[in-house]
């Protein structure tokens, strides 16, 4: 029975679905039995009339229907035995010449800034969100950097706990006091230059400049093209005087981020709002599209076998009801 009830647990599919035609079987045998007894009742006379049960007694009701009940169960089990019910698991193989992206994000204390809505950091979630939404084919995975430098997700196609754990960020997570993207390139590039993907690109989002690590940024970056990396760069931060909340001196290195691209085969942008910021991912996700056609295998089981047994159990039941205890006395 544990078996049959976790049938219900996966998609559940029928080889021969023209065979439930057949369950017209119990339901003529329901109405047979209905008009036979409706035929006995109007014949019936006999000296003794006053010992029959009462027409709505419990038991009589259970003499005349239970055992027919289980013989149109027992029936109905074995004509979806006979439609072949099958557990059908379908599979969808990760690509075999996709993408591989990490996402590369500023978590420094100057990320609290509200030139964008609501402030450089949330904006930062949000259009990595939405990103990742566009790309469900793809491995996709997620450092963090500051003053040191995080592998918070390692490359996965399971896109769900990757969504949890860019919502999960917060500035203060790691020492916010310095921003070390040298390191940070180091980090991702080392995760990524083992894999097999058709193409590998880093997308380093920041607001500042390098100003802690062992690592200097074209060190780092040099060594990512040297592993077929590219590194697209954003630097995220409005200009000068542009809002009530810019800062009064530009502080972006556009031309470190510009180097750093250049270097790699990427492309440096520069987002002064959240719209310029959603664009830039946007432009990106196109410039990096995934062709392929997924890969799904399916798995068929039968799972006949619980109904045989469960309709032989029920029939079972059905004839000792009918011959041994709920023996009709006419």
């Amino acid at each position: 029975m544990h078996h049959l009830l976790s049938l219900f647990d996966s998609s559940i599919s029928l080889r021969y679905p023209w065979a439930l035609v057949l369950l017209i079987l119990p339901v003529l045998l329901l109405v047979f039995k209905a008009m036979r007894h409706g035929s006995e009742a109007r014949q019936l006379n006999y000296p003794l009339i006053h010992l029959q049960f009462k027409s709505g007694s419990l038991r009589l009701l259970l003499t005349r229907w239970l055992p027919t009940l289980l013989y149109v169960l027992a029936i109905t089990l074995l004509v979806i035995a006979l439609a072949r019910p099958v557990k059908v698991d379908r599979t969808q193989l990760p690509p075999t010449e996709g993408v591989d992206i990490i996402l590369l994000m500023d978590a420094s204390a100057s990320m609290q800034q509200k030139d964008f809505e609501p402030n450089r950091f949330v904006a930062s979630q949000l259009t990595a969100k939405r990103f990742v939404e566009k790309r469900p084919s793809d491995r996709i995975g997620l450092v963090v950097f500051a003053k040191q430098a995080m592998l918070q997700a390692p490359l996965t196609l399971d896109h769900e706990a990757l969504q949890a754990y860019i919502s999960a960020m917060y500035l203060g997570m790691i020492d916010a006091n310095y921003t070390a993207i040298g390191d940070a390139l180091g980090v991702a590039a080392n995760h990524l230059k083992d894999s097999k993907a058709k193409s590998k690109i880093i997308i380093l989002l920041t607001d500042g400049d390098s100003n802690a690590g062992t690592i200097t940024p074209l060190m780092a970056a040099k060594a990512a093209a040297s592993y077929g990396i590219r590194v697209y760069t954003i630097g995220a931060a409005s200009a000068p005087g542009q809002t009530m909340y810019s800062s009064q001196e530009d502080e972006i290195n556009e031309g470190l981020l510009l180097e750093i691209a250049q270097t790699t085969g990427g492309q440096f942008y520069r987002a002064k709002d959240t719209q310029q910021l959603n664009d830039i991912y946007n432009t990106i996700n196109e410039l990096e599209k995934t062709k392929f056609t997924p890969q799904v295998t399916v798995h068929m089981q039968d799972e006949f076998t619980p109904f045989i047994m469960l309709a032989i159990v029920v029939l079972g039941a059905a004839v000792i009801l009918e011959k041994l205890l709920l023996i009709r006395i006419p």
